[in-house]
């Protein structure tokens, strides 16, 4: 047994609470549990993958889901693609933000999906279109519509998807944005100088900017146009959007910076 298997046999990973939903499939275990006011979705028992306050299900409440909604205050969305579901907190959320967006998500996993429109109140509406399928596959196939925002969260238990970070990920993204709209990525660090994503970007994209959520998250914007609007600015949009989707925003912007291409 290697030490990183010794390592993880001593670690308690059971959830916090009462595990109210136990479900496998052929990517591993997906464990729902309730504590106080809140609803936790894990993957293998290791790390709370969504998170849903029960009295108010719309409310975001990881600080990389509020990072992540922050670029609606600088393209309002009438149409937005979300790959990776999760429990569904950008569909609650951006739902409650306006019903009338049409929101189509990708989801790998079909237990996921059925575990999120039983426990995670998912909005029943038509404008939410579901699809079960690699978000790899939905993206190389046809483009039936463009989009004002695309959130990708494509995570396991245990690492980010790597095809996020890809080239032929973010231009297959980019094909699919309306003229001013922003791709919105969840990655697990700063675009360094000299690094694969780094370069992907620049090739795909103008306009770069990031923001480190306390979680340690790396939440990157991307969009093709040269985008002159001051970061100052961007701040203050970002900040003044919280109260719509009922938090505050205005520590986590101030953390927005640019990304500069060499």
């Amino acid at each position: 047994m290697s030490i990183v298997d010794k390592l993880l046999n001593s670690l308690d990973f059971s959830p916090r609470g009462q595990v109210i939903a136990r479900e496998e499939d052929h990517c591993g275990e997906i464990i729902v549990s309730d504590y106080k006011d809140y609803r936790t979705l894990r993957f293998d028992g290791i790390c709370e993958q969504s998170k849903m306050c029960i009295s108010a299900p719309q409310v975001p409440v990881h600080n990389y889901i509020k990072t992540m909604l922050m670029a609606v205050a600088w393209q309002p969305p009438s149409a937005a693609l979300i790959l990776g579901l999760g429990g569904g907190s950008l569909v609650r959320a951006l739902h409650a933000y306006d019903p009338g967006m049409l929101l189509e998500v990708v989801e790998l996993r079909p237990a996921v999906v059925s575990v999120a429109r039983r426990y995670f109140t998912l909005p029943t509406d038509e404008r939410v279109i579901l699809h079960t399928a690699d978000a790899a596959d939905f993206l190389q196939a046809p483009a039936t519509r463009h989009y004002d925002l695309i959130f990708s969260d494509l995570y396991s238990a245990f690492a980010m998807d790597p095809q996020q970070g890809t080239r032929t990920f973010l231009e297959q993204c980019a094909t699919r944005l309306s003229p001013q709209g922003w791709l919105v990525l969840n990655y697990h660090e700063v675009p360094d100088e000299g690094t694969l994503l780094y370069h992907s970007l620049h090739c795909a994209f103008k306009t770069v900017l990031y923001c480190v959520a306390p979680s340690g998250n790396v939440i990157i914007y991307a969009t093709q146009g040269h985008l002159e609007t001051p970061l100052s600015l961007l701040r203050r949009l970002s900040a003044a959007v919280g109260p719509t989707f009922g938090c505050d925003l205005g520590f986590l912007s101030r953390k927005i910076e640019r990304l500069h291409f060499s």
